[in-house]
């Protein structure tokens, strides 16, 4: 084939008339284009103007309908168990449970329960322990020497008697169960505890005994062991006023504590001790709810006192496994917790903690025990 050669055709700038037909098929087709845009914005605004009534109905119907409740912040209370019948009541309701289940024990067992009374209902240790003194050694008296007279007369208003025995709480009925009844001698107009008869050396023996031997018996903390499904309403909650309560005892701790930091402001420390000091003035919290989060999700929540140590942590979450398995327990941004036994107000884990338990067990089932998942709540 030969070579073509082609003669390019330069074209030039449109006509007049072409100019103006173009200019007048843009101007229709940008009217068009305004009318719909037109026409779009007004449904727009129109869709605006319904929704805008609808909220408004919808709102006054609520302000004229009948208020509903607030939704409460649960609050997470104290539970305490009895030490003599196992029930499990909260804080507020045990001191009066408490004394009821002495009162019934007493008609059982009078000598047991009444100097567990003494022990317990007596809060002051010194005058606890001057008017257990005092009631062994009239007691005691009547043991060494059963014939003499003047060791089973007591005069009530004795300065000593008045002072050490009469406001013990249990005192005088401890004397009556030994054997003194409560008289007045006509020849004074005086009262005062007479052995009328004298009792067994057995009994008397049993008496001074048990009140030496027995001990503050005092309701303990509950775990209220929980198992729960976390949910938007675990973010917040409240603790009762038990957690941190402020005791008579808790403020003379308190300035025991101020004098002893003013003099040991007085004093070179080393870092160690400076460091070990430093948790001493934290706020006063008598109890800490602490939670475990499992590998599924699950939390595991127990109560426990201020006091209580790491260490009863990890048993805590050892007895909630479904079998036994090597874990760790770690709070965000710290590293693993030590299994020792510091104190949980001074591992920072009061009035709250939060934790999460690593393990290597891989299981499709849940690591809590059949018992506590039976008990899932929700948060």
């Amino acid at each position: 084939y030969g070579k073509q050669w082609y003669q390019r055709r330069v074209r030039g700038p449109p006509s007049a008339d072409a100019q103006s037909a173009g200019a007048a098929a843009l101007a229709r087709l940008e009217a068009a284009n305004n009318k719909q845009s037109s026409g779009r914005r007004a449904q727009q605004l129109e869709l605006k103007r319904q929704m805008q009534r609808q909220a408004s109905e919808e709102r006054n119907a609520v302000l004229t309908s009948a208020p509903r409740e607030p939704q409460l912040i649960p609050q997470l209370g104290l539970r305490m168990i009895c030490p003599i019948c196992k029930t499990s009541l909260p804080k507020p309701e045990m001191s009066d449970h408490f004394e009821s289940c002495l009162e019934k024990e007493l008609e059982l067992k009078p000598l047991e329960t009444m100097c567990i009374m003494i022990h317990t209902l007596n809060k002051d240790e010194e005058k606890l322990a001057v008017g257990v003194k005092t009631l062994t050694f009239f007691v005691q008296n009547v043991v060494k020497s059963p014939d003499e007279e003047k060791y089973k007369k007591i005069r009530v208003n004795n300065a000593g008697f008045q002072k050490k025995i009469m406001p013990l709480v249990g005192g005088v009925e401890f004397l009556e169960i030994a054997g003194f009844t409560r008289i007045t001698d006509d020849t004074d107009n005086e009262d005062y505890f007479i052995m009328l008869e004298t009792p067994t050396i057995e009994h008397l023996t049993l008496c001074v005994e048990t009140l030496k031997s027995s001990k503050k018996l005092a309701p303990t903390l509950d775990r209220d062991v929980k198992v729960l499904q976390p949910s938007a309403a675990s973010q917040r909650y409240e603790l009762s006023s038990d957690f941190f309560r402020v005791t008579k005892e808790d403020l003379m701790t308190e300035q025991k504590r101020r004098a002893e930091e003013a003099e040991r402001s007085e004093m070179l420390r080393t870092k160690a001790i400076r460091d070990r000091d430093a948790g001493i003035g934290m706020r006063i919290y008598h109890y800490t709810i602490i939670r475990i989060r499992f590998p599924d999700g699950l939390l595991l929540q127990g109560t426990f006192s201020a006091h209580d140590t790491v260490e009863s942590i990890f048993k805590f979450v050892e007895n909630a496994l479904r079998h036994p398995v090597s874990f760790s327990l770690i709070t965000p941004g710290c590293p693993p917790l030590k299994r020792d036994k510091t104190l949980l107000k001074a591992a920072g884990l009061v009035p709250s903690g939060l934790m999460n338990l690593s393990t290597n067990e891989r299981s499709e089932f849940t690591l809590l025990s059949d018992e506590l998942v039976c008990k899932l709540t929700s948060l």
